[in-house]
């Protein structure tokens, strides 16, 4: 298992390297990431599919029977527990863990979610929160624990805004049952400027612009794990006081998924 996290980690560190060409969301208006039927009581009825942020299907689920109509084949080796005794494995499913919707369009809402902490902006405190959870057999989250802090109340606010998900899982199945998982969300706080923040909104008004005339979207970055996610929240325009509190920015940050 040592082995393991270790190679989760230089993961982690490669692609935040990588982070300063970030993988930019859709606009809504040109595409959307989860597309299906809802009733007038606000339930899904009948088949949804569900995209990635390069307009790939990954998951198409009808509502009505309650039954997989299409899951994206994966190879990729997932963390399990086949005895259930915690003792994770690196193995390939037969059928693969996957949320019940789109794993991008989950980013995004936990992004929104997401505030950079007061307490962090005084401190101008930057860096990563890591958390372990499980999805178990029955296809809800359990046994959350921080596999890295940067501080109590960074770490209270991505506990916090990950209970606001929704818990519907489709769980791996491995030798034929279902089997619990381990997953990995990596939370980054970050706190820029007004001229990087500008030059990111005309990137992505670029990227936009570009999608909208059909170009295709940037490739993914090689080599994560998909067991692992990762989200920025970005605070703008902090500065130090003599107060040491930080204004002339946003002291609630602005989320930002990768």
């Amino acid at each position: 298992m040592k082995t393991i996290l270790l190679a989760l980690a230089a993961t982690l560190s490669l692609s935040q390297a990588q982070a300063q060409k970030p993988l930019l969301p859709i606009a809504a208006s040109t595409f959307q990431l989860e597309q299906g039927t809802t009733a007038a009581d606000g339930q899904r009825t009948g088949k949804w599919n569900f995209y990635t942020r390069q307009q790939e299907l990954e998951l198409t689920f009808d509502y009505d029977s309650s039954r997989i109509a299409f899951l994206r084949p994966d190879t990729t080796r997932y963390l399990v527990d086949p005895a259930g005794q915690a003792a994770w494995e690196a193995k390939i499913m037969a059928r693969p863990p996957h949320i019940l919707g789109s794993t991008d369009a989950r980013l995004n809402q936990l992004q929104r979610m997401l505030r950079y902490p007061v307490s962090a902006l005084r401190q101008q405190l930057q860096g990563s929160v890591l958390v372990a959870y499980t999805v178990d057999a029955t296809g809800h989250t359990r046994d959350f624990s921080i596999e890295k802090s940067l501080s109590p109340d960074c770490d209270q606010e991505v506990w916090r805004a990950l209970q606001t998900l929704p818990d519907n899982w489709i769980p791996a199945v491995h030798l034929g049952r279902p089997t619990a998982a381990r997953f990995f969300l990596a939370v980054k706080f970050e706190i820029t400027d007004e001229a990087k923040l500008a030059r990111q909104k005309r990137l992505e008004a670029r990227q936009a612009k570009l999608v909208a005339e059909g170009a295709p979207l940037p490739a993914p970055v090689p080599g994560k794990p998909r067991y692992v996610s990762e989200v920025t929240v970005t605070a703008v325009g902090v500065e130090r006081q003599a107060d040491n509190f930080p204004t002339g920015g946003t002291p609630g940050g602005r989320g930002r998924g990768w």
